[in-house]
């Protein structure tokens, strides 16, 4: 029989190591949370788990293993205050340096023209290039999820534009790429064992909204793309790996409209050093 577990659904994982000690959500990432976590009963959280968070009674969970979304620090603590015995998990420094998005840029571009970069001038560089096949340039500043921290901007950015650029390189840089029309999104997940182990699930496809934030997760069979994302995910999880990290992961990608309306496939887009919200749909029964 499956263990339960108690879990902490901190969707603003990224926020958190991005911004360090002292973060707390606002009210609307607190919203968007509580509407987003709903969603993974059933997959993710199983019946007979049961989910804590600041408000949950001390010792509610006493005797349980503890298990979150991602364990950093407000996770972990929130799982000790309900009496819940956190399972092994990577130290706060390294899902910090995991979760920027330099990672996946440090194993090299998977769209052209794209780049992560850490200053104004490469930025200002890049972006007095021309975009095609992209209809100007999305701006990823390098802790962000959902959607969130993205900015498209045209061939001459504006000066608030700027403003925000400037901003985002100093919390770390950012990810420029074309702003391309996506076709079809898909998410390979994988655990990564202490050992440096690999297991993968199944291809999934995903819906977003037009925010880019998650609405669905469905396995699919595509010999091509689930060949091409497994060659990502394990590239990734060895550079996971070598930064000290193990535990669940995942590897986003997409098809795009390329030059003269041909279809073109990104194998890596984002690396995620957590669950994800299709991680229960790719993996199926097995946690």
């Amino acid at each position: 029989m499956d263990p339960r577990y108690a879990w902490v659904l901190n969707l603003d994982a990224e926020l958190e190591l991005g911004r360090g000690a002292g973060y707390s959500p606002s009210a609307g990432v607190a919203r968007a949370m509580a509407a987003f976590a709903g969603r993974l009963c059933g997959s993710l959280v199983r019946e007979g788990d049961v989910v804590v968070d600041a408000s949950s009674r001390e010792g509610s969970a006493a005797g349980l293993v503890g298990r979150a979304f991602c364990p950093t620090p407000r996770a972990i603590a929130t799982l000790v205050r309900a009496g819940a015995d956190p399972e092994p998990h990577p130290p706060a420094h390294v899902l910090r340096r995991v979760a920027s998005r330099a990672l996946s840029a440090s194993l090299g571009a998977t769209m052209p023209k794209s780049a992560f970069v850490t200053s104004l001038d490469e930025a200002n560089a890049m972006l007095r290039t021309d975009p095609a096949p992209g209809n100007g340039w999305r701006i990823k500043r390098a802790f962000g999820m959902a959607g969130r921290g993205h900015r498209v901007v045209g061939a001459t950015p504006r000066e608030v534009d700027v403003a925000f650029l400037a901003s985002w390189i100093e919390d770390g840089g950012v990810q420029i790429e074309p702003n391309v029309r996506i076709a079809s999104e898909y998410a390979l997940h994988g655990r990564l064992a202490r050992d440096g182990s690999v297991r993968l699930g199944a291809l999934t496809r995903q819906r977003a909204d037009s925010s880019g934030a998650w609405v669905s997760s469905e396995r699919v069979e595509d010999g091509d793309v689930t060949a091409a994302l497994e060659e990502q995910a394990r590239l990734a999880a060895r550079a996971l790996a070598d930064a000290g990290y193990f535990g669940p992961f995942g590897v986003d990608a997409f098809t795009y409209e390329g030059d003269g309306g041909h279809v073109c496939l990104r194998a890596r887009s984002e690396i995620n050093a957590r669950y994800s919200m299709g991680f229960g749909v790719g993996f199926g029964d097995s946690r």
